[in-house]
């Protein structure tokens, strides 16, 4: 292979033991640059794999989530299945986990014990609340943590109910923020010869994710209310109803604002104080909605976008799905992947978030089904065809 080519982390073995959202995300980030992942699942599977919708036997959402890995299944509640597992990890320079605290302590597959084992581990703990503190044994999920972070709370139309994000923004950016930890151990690595723990937590991710508005709050006092569209510190920033639709605009300063005004035949409003400057117009902040809002009421979305965009006023439709994907622009990224799968044939579904120069990564290979790789990672590490079998009759295969 060309040396251009290689992919950027070749040569490294990742053991995926977590699942559903944030976890596997990490996982397959490693994958899909290179790495060679192993999916380790108890008997019944991943919780993912039940998420619909699905094609024959396989979900949509857990296939995006777990490409370029190889399926093994563990029954870790079996003596004999912990002594597999140590064997694999014995050669691997990644780990990752999101079991409960306290529950790989109780297989016996503590950092500790994993440490001693293969110094050069990188072992990457993903937890809800993270693995110290009073809430470290709770439960918990993406919904809840964004309920109890504060985000939650600020998410939703102005006096009306909190809203959960439509994006699980906590459990894929928890996936992004443990690969960049597990990259960075890698690297430090490199120096020191040892690996070591990176612990990860949605809630963590939350407060980097708001560090913006945490920071208001931390040295202002400041907390901010639910705005629905709108931004706590720009006016006009928000989407605004049209004839036919929503159109987002981003008047995020004092030259757009007046480019705004003066494409629209608003001079007017050049003129009154109240929305003079970016601070007058959040102390303002209704009676400038209102007057962009009625500007807006008899325009159809097109046209007005091609207007503004002209003015070089940044605006967009407020797009479904749809309407993102037939754009172009996400094409013209590189970021949509495609493959093929036994039930779904080709598909289409997101790959790195990013690209790097003078490297095109391959095809994804389609997730695997539960324990399709068992016999085939067991005897690569050595493992005989009676051996893998004798694991079989005792359970510890699932």
């Amino acid at each position: 292979m060309d040396a251009d080519q290689q992919p950027p982390l070749a040569g490294l073995k990742v053991i995926d033991c977590s699942r559903v959202l944030a976890g596997p995300y990490c996982a397959t980030l490693l994958g899909l640059m290179g790495a060679e992942v192993i999916k380790v699942e108890a008997p019944s599977g991943d919780e993912g794999r039940v998420w619909p919708p699905h094609q024959g036997e396989m979900g949509s959402s857990f296939l995006a989530l777990n490409l370029n890995k190889r399926g093994l299944v563990l029954n870790l509640k079996k003596p004999e299945a912990v002594e597999v597992f140590k064997d694999l990890v014995r050669d691997a320079d990644v780990l990752v986990e999101n079991f409960k605290t306290g529950e790989m302590e109780a297989f016996g597959l503590d950092w500790p014990t994993l440490q001693a084992l293969n110094p050069k581990l990188v072992y990457t703990s993903i937890s809800a609340f993270g693995r110290v503190g009073p809430k470290a044994k709770d439960p918990g999920y993406e919904a809840l943590v964004q309920a109890y972070s504060g985000a939650m709370a600020i998410t939703g139309s102005a006096g009306g109910e909190p809203v959960r994000s439509g994006v699980s923004f906590l459990d894929m950016g928890t996936g992004l923020m443990s690969a960049m930890g597990t990259l960075a151990a890698l690297l430090r690595r490199g120096t020191t010869g040892k690996g070591g723990k990176v612990e990860a937590s949605l809630l963590g991710s939350s407060m980097g994710l708001m560090a913006n508005g945490v920071a208001n709050y931390l040295l202002h006092n400041s907390q901010p209310a639910r705005m629905g569209t709108a931004h706590p510190q720009l006016v006009p920033y928000q989407a605004f109803p049209t004839r036919d639709g929503f159109l987002f605009v981003a008047g995020g300063n004092q030259g757009l604002w007046e480019r705004l005004c003066r494409t629209l035949d608003a001079e007017a409003l050049l003129s009154d104080e109240r929305f003079s400057s970016n601070q007058q117009r959040v102390n303002n902040r209704e009676a400038c909605v209102e007057a962009v809002t009625n500007l807006f009421a008899n325009c159809d979305t097109e046209p007005l976008r091609v207007k503004l965009r002209e003015a070089r006023v940044p605006c967009t439709p407020v797009n479904d799905y749809a309407a993102v994907m037939a754009d172009g622009q996400v094409d013209a990224l590189g970021v949509i992947v495609s493959g093929e799968d036994p039930d779904y044939g080709e598909f289409k579904v997101p790959g790195l978030p990013f690209s790097i120069s003078d490297y095109q990564p391959a095809p994804p290979k389609t997730a695997p089904r539960v324990g399709e790789h068992t016999r085939e990672v067991l005897l690569e590490i050595g493992y005989s065809e009676e051996k893998i079998d004798r694991l079989n009759e005792v359970g510890a295969l699932g």
